[in-house]
C-alpha cells in the first residue's frame, strides 16, 4: 500500500481548512453580505476572501513542491486568515450582544438582521473561531521548539 508523505497531509489539511473558510466567505458574499455589513466589515470579509485564496495556493504549492521549507508561506498565510478569520467572527459575537447589538450592520438592515441568529449559531462560531486560533497557537509552537532542536543540533556540542 502507497504511503501518502506527512508533508502531503499537512498542506492537503490546510488546503481544507482554506476551503471551508473560502466557501464561507464566498456564501456570505453570494448571500448580499456587502449590502447588509457596514463598509468596514465588508471590508474584513473581501480580505479574509483574498487571504483564504492565498492559503489554499500556498497549500497547493507545498503539496506539489512536499518538502517541508515550503511549508513556511503556506502557514504563515494559514495563520492569518486563522486570525482575520477570529477577528471578523469577534465583530459578528459583538455585533450579536450587548450594547453593541448590530454595530456591524448598516442601520436599514438591522431590523431584520437580528431576527436571523440564534445564541446557539452566535456560540458556535464563536468557539469554532476559537479552536482556529488555539491550532495556530500550537502549530507556531510546535514549529518553534522543532527549529529549536535542529538549531541545538547544526551547533553541535557545547
Amino acid at each position: 500500500m502507497l504511503r501518502p508523505s506527512r508533508q502531503r497531509l499537512y498542506a492537503s489539511l490546510l488546503a481544507l481548512g482554506a476551503c471551508v473558510l473560502l466557501s464561507r466567505a464566498a456564501m456570505m458574499l453570494a448571500g448580499g453580505a456587502l449590502a447588509v455589513l457596514t463598509a468596514w466589515v465588508s471590508a474584513l470579509l473581501v480580505a479574509e476572501l483574498v487571504v483564504d485564496l492565498a492559503v489554499l495556493a500556498g497549500a497547493v504549492r507545498w503539496w506539489i513542491a512536499n518538502t517541508a521549507k515550503s511549508a513556511g508561506p503556506a502557514l504563515r498565510a494559514g495563520a492569518a486568515a486563522a486570525i482575520l478569520h477570529a477577528l471578523r467572527v469577534l465583530v459578528f459575537v459583538l455585533g450579536r450582544t450587548g450594547p453593541l447589538v448590530d454595530f456591524d450592520v448598516r442601520p436599514e438592515h438591522r431590523a431584520l438582521h437580528s431576527t436571523r441568529w440564534t445564541w446557539s449559531g452566535v456560540w458556535f462560531a464563536a468557539v469554532m473561531s476559537a479552536l482556529g486560533l488555539l491550532v495556530v497557537l500550537v502549530i507556531w509552537l510546535l514549529r518553534r521548539r522543532t527549529r529549536r532542536r535542529s538549531d541545538r543540533l547544526q551547533d553541535g556540542p557545547a
